[in-house]
């Protein structure tokens, strides 16, 4: 299996590109970190955009904005064709029945609302008559007309999905710190870099 070597503190440490039974392979790991960084800058950028009056400044948060939201978009595509190539590692054997019906809903809430909430962005944006620019590189085909009761509820549906993703990842972020120091299965660490099993 192909792999890839890094040097840390005098070892090299082979990270395995796949997934195995055991843990995330560094292609997985990089997608979920990077995904996990831009979505934490989409909240930062959304929130304080959203406070500020009409500006220079606040039209090119929106644009970093939306472009971050595209780039969202397009990383959790290639996240799950690289899932269907290289399967997850398989739940803990000891989760009850209804822990993994929880884990399954939730990571299919998550993926879910990472691809939809970029494209209602788009929507809201279309609908405002203001067209997506991806980094001012290029624009985006507008999906619908301009239209002011669409723009507004588009508006209003994409913040209350963001709250909605926000409690997700709290939840996310609260179940593997439980599984990591409560169960202690090692179902954090599998994602975690640089950390091998013990």
């Amino acid at each position: 299996m192909r792999a890839a070597k890094v040097r840390y503190r005098s070892a090299v440490i082979v990270i395995p590109l796949q997934n195995t039974r055991e843990r995330y392979g560094s292609v997985a790991q990089a997608f979920h970190w990077i995904i996990v960084l831009l979505v934490l800058a989409q909240f930062v950028i959304g929130v304080d955009a959203h406070g500020m009056p009409v500006s220079l400044l606040r039209l090119k948060l929106l644009t970093l904005h939306k472009s971050i939201g595209v780039t969202v978009f397009a990383l959790v595509v290639l996240r799950l064709a690289w899932r269907m190539y290289s399967p997850a590692p398989p739940l803990p054997a000891n989760m009850s029945a209804w822990q993994r019906l929880v884990a399954h809903l939730s990571h299919g809430l998550l993926y879910g609302l990472l691809l939809v909430l970029p494209l209602i962005g788009w929507i809201a944006s279309s609908a405002s008559n203001l067209t997506v620019r991806w980094f001012f590189l290029f624009n985006l085909p507008n999906p619908v007309n301009p239209d002011p009761a669409l723009a507004s509820f588009a508006k209003g549906l994409h913040m209350t999905l963001a709250w909605l993703l926000l409690a997700l990842v709290c939840l996310h972020v609260a179940a593997a710190f439980w599984h990591e120091f409560k169960l202690k299965d090692g179902v954090l660490r599998r994602m975690l870099p640089f950390v091998g099993e013990e």
